[in-house]
């Protein structure tokens, strides 16, 4: 017997963490049922958290990041594929539970997938007197490293890549970098490319405001409102408030700078305006699908095709908001067509 279990008279006690955890956790789930006392919803649905291998690549500037890995079945190819979240949400938006997993659902078709985190993420770890970062750090440090990292451990040439908005937008970013010379297919999902401009310069002096070091609370936010949460069209309210809870994270304030930047520039571009990521793309021969969802707001879908001016692929648009294609009832028609394009160019790791 442990000295800590003979203090505590033969029991374990929990970590004071994990007491505050379930002190909070119970909290919400009162002001849920207050907030809406004729649902009879569970308060959450939480995700399923298999035990995943945990593949850490580093940059060249000496951030370290993981990647989950999903293994292929027995017997099948295990083409790499990797998977990258949006913003403000983290690798469960793409590996829920077994129903709500795209990464799952592209394992089981005979991929190896390595579900990406990046600087961004609460995961990552930060060099000594590491700066503050932006979308362009992300794209240029994190994205490179990961694919070659992916490229090492699996002996592929080229690797899939399969990203759910900045998922989307930082494959976009690496590709006009990288010409397409790693990438031997790409799926991009409500990913836009296109902004409605506001050159107001109220934007300009709300960037400046923004130290980069900074993150914004959006976590928090997501937490604190999980109560008053309720279904949607595309997700039932106890899923809504398990993403709530467990999927959300923080924002990088130099993200979110750089996002000011493309509202008032109206595209896809650099910290300073100086390179459009989408022109950039000209003559890269990456084959690329772009799924949108019709009721999307924050990525529109007829602000995501653009890129189909410069990349060879093409457009599907499911029925739904920013995550049906991800957790929605459009789901499976989404994988189905995600699966069948990986099927379709996935010789091209060889």
């Amino acid at each position: 017997m442990s000295e800590l279990e003979k203090r505590s008279g033969g029991l374990v006690l929990p970590e004071p963490s994990d007491v505050v955890a379930s002190v909070a956790k119970a909290a919400l789930a009162a002001a849920f049922r207050v907030a809406q006392p004729e649902s009879r919803e569970k308060f959450e649905t939480p995700p399923d958290r298999p035990v995943l291998r945990r593949l850490y690549y580093t940059t060249e500037d000496g951030w370290q990041a993981p990647l989950f890995r999903l293994e292929a079945p027995p017997g099948a190819t295990g083409e790499p594929v990797i998977v990258a979240h949006g913003l403000g949400i983290n690798r469960h938006a793409v590996d829920y539970g077994p129903d709500l997993s795209l990464a799952r659902a592209i394992r089981d078709a005979g991929f190896e997938v390595f579900l990406l985190e990046h600087r961004g993420d609460a995961s990552a770890i930060a060099p000594p007197r590491a700066r503050g970062f932006d979308f362009d750090d992300i794209a240029a440090q994190d994205i490179p490293a990961a694919i070659d990292r992916v490229r090492a451990d699996t002996g592929f040439g080229r690797v899939l890549f399969v990203g759910h908005a900045m998922g989307g937008q930082l494959l976009y970013a690496h590709l006009a970098h990288s010409r397409g010379d790693d990438v031997a297919g790409a799926v991009a999902l409500c990913a836009a490319v296109e902004f409605e401009r506001d050159p107001r310069r109220r934007l300009q002096v709300l960037r400046a405001l923004m130290p980069r070091r900074w993150a914004l609370p959006t976590r928090l936010i997501d937490v604190l409102t999980a109560p008053q949460a309720r279904s949607s069209v595309d997700v039932a309210g106890e899923l809504e408030r398990g993403l709530r809870l467990h999927a959300s994270q923080d924002v990088g304030v130099g993200v979110a700078r750089q996002a000011l930047v493309w509202l008032e520039a109206g595209v896809l571009c650099d910290r300073h305006n100086r390179l459009d990521y989408i022109e950039a793309l000209a003559g890269v021969a990456t084959p690329t699908l772009v799924l949108a969802a019709s009721d999307d707001q924050a990525h529109p879908a007829h602000r995501c095709v653009a890129v189909l001016d410069q990349l060879p692929g093409k457009l599907h648009v499911v029925q739904g908001s920013h995550l049906a294609p991800l957790l929605g009832d459009a789901r499976h028609e989404a994988w189905e067509h995600v699966i069948g394009w990986l099927e379709e160019h996935r010789k091209d790791c060889w």
